[in-house]
């Protein structure tokens, strides 16, 4: 069976029927992420690569609501709230020391393959693990506030650098499989996949809002979201988006840094190679 990359983009990017992850080598990752990055260059000409970094706000279709967006990134919404993480970052365990002595990748370089587990290291699994092994209590929720905080301040420290995932292991090639089979197959009541909104239909308008693109997913997140804000919840991980989108296409959602969302957050960001971090960042 041909891999996917070897579809057509123009032609729609249709995923043909899968089963089970197959192999795949560095060099048609490497393609992958030539096909899938210059389609999205070839449907928004006169993007580049860095301007994916603002998410939706960069595309031609919401460009009447980016003065606005520009406007409020004057004095963002989580100012204050990323004072409040560096405060917590920097609070002392009990033996003394403080998430500053966590053994962390650099931002833009998660997930992580850990070959001795075979499996991803996410930054949220690592800060998790950096409490646990110090003494403290790991946080029980990883896809919004405190834990949020935590990375967007271990993240923003990186801003500017561009996503560099290592998918050079075979380990870490079977799991980049396994995400794109997630990214391009269909799911829930709806029948949709991730490429069904975010590849076919980027750009184009759903009930209000504009779909973003698949192209920058990933180098904003934590974000803080006007939907969650209204709902006094407005930090986010991007496995918690995840979740939502899940939910929006009436699909079961899976387990917050399960094996599926770390396989997806590390397919995305082979996708994004390249393109700069800006975290934290406001979305709709």
């Amino acid at each position: 069976m041909k891999k996917l990359v070897s579809l057509t983009l123009a032609a729609g990017l249709a995923l043909v029927g899968v089963s089970g992850v197959q192999a795949i080598s560095e060099s048609e990752i490497q393609q992958d992420i030539e096909t899938f990055q210059g389609y999205f260059l070839k449907r928004f000409p006169g993007l580049t690569i860095e301007d994916f970094q603002d998410g939706v706000n960069a595309l031609p279709q919401y460009a009447h609501r980016r003065a606005n967006w520009e406007l409020a990134m004057e004095f963002p919404p989580y100012e204050p709230e990323m004072e409040k993480a560096a405060e917590e970052w920097n609070v002392p365990f009990k033996n003394g020391k403080s998430m500053n002595d966590c053994n962390l990748a650099a931002g833009n370089t998660y997930p992580v393959f850990d070959a001795s587990t075979g499996d991803l290291r996410t930054i949220v699994g690592d800060i998790n693990a950096c409490l646990k092994a110090n003494g403290e209590d790991p946080i029980k929720n990883v896809k919004r506030a405190k834990m949020a905080r935590l990375v967007a301040h271990y993240r923003s420290q990186f801003n500017g650098e561009r996503v560099a995932v290592d998918f050079s292991d075979p380990g870490a090639q079977a799991l980049y499989e396994k995400g794109r089979q997630f990214y391009w197959a269909k799911r829930g009541q709806l029948n949709f996949s991730c490429a069904d909104c975010h590849v076919h239909n980027a750009g184009n308008m759903v009930r209000g809002d504009v779909l973003s693109a698949g192209l920058g997913h990933g180098v904003g997140f934590p974000v803080w979201r006007t939907k969650w804000q209204v709902a006094g919840k407005p930090w986010g991980t991007i496995h918690r988006r995840y979740g939502g989108c899940n939910k929006q296409v009436r699909a079961h959602p899976f387990k917050a840094q399960g094996g599926e969302y770390k396989a997806l957050e590390f397919y995305e960001a082979v996708m994004n190679t390249g393109i700069p971090l800006k975290v934290p960042s406001q979305r709709q």
